[in-house]
């Protein structure tokens, strides 16, 4: 396990256990993103020993260069701990805002377009083609 530095590096280390326990820990992604939250608290409130909102949403918040889907795979950890903490009454903080997932795919057609796109269709086809009977 990487050294956390914080003040949040005990509860940092009771949360790492509890999600390998459970089998829902990735050392890969999130030890790493976990981390990074770690040096960011440590820097930016040196003094602090309290998780406060301010801490999350600070490193949460979607950064211009990043995409939604490299935000949700940075701060997931985040929200996972920020949850976990307020499941045992040790945080007040209230999970970072996530981004929503794209997934590449073209949105729905509006459903009005839907019904006039399939009324153009059905006046396209031909009235052999319904009947039944093979082409040759």
């Amino acid at each position: 396990m990487k050294e956390f530095l914080s003040f949040l590096a005990p509860q940092v280390h009771h949360f790492i256990r509890y999600r390998q326990a459970s089998q829902r820990w990735n050392d890969s992604s999130y030890e790493e993103n976990l981390m990074l939250f770690d040096r960011y608290c440590l820097e930016n409130y040196p003094g602090d020993t309290m998780l406060t909102q301010e801490m999350v949403d600070g490193w949460c918040r979607q950064r211009h260069t990043e995409a939604n889907n490299s935000c949700r795979s940075r701060i997931y950890v985040v929200d996972s701990f920020v949850r976990f903490l307020n499941g045992r009454g040790l945080s007040p903080v209230q999970p970072p805002q996530i981004p929503v997932r794209k997934c590449g795919l073209t949105s729905p057609m509006p459903l009005h377009r839907k019904s006039s796109a399939v009324s153009s269709m059905s006046a396209t086809i031909s009235p052999s083609s319904t009947t039944g009977k093979r082409r040759s």
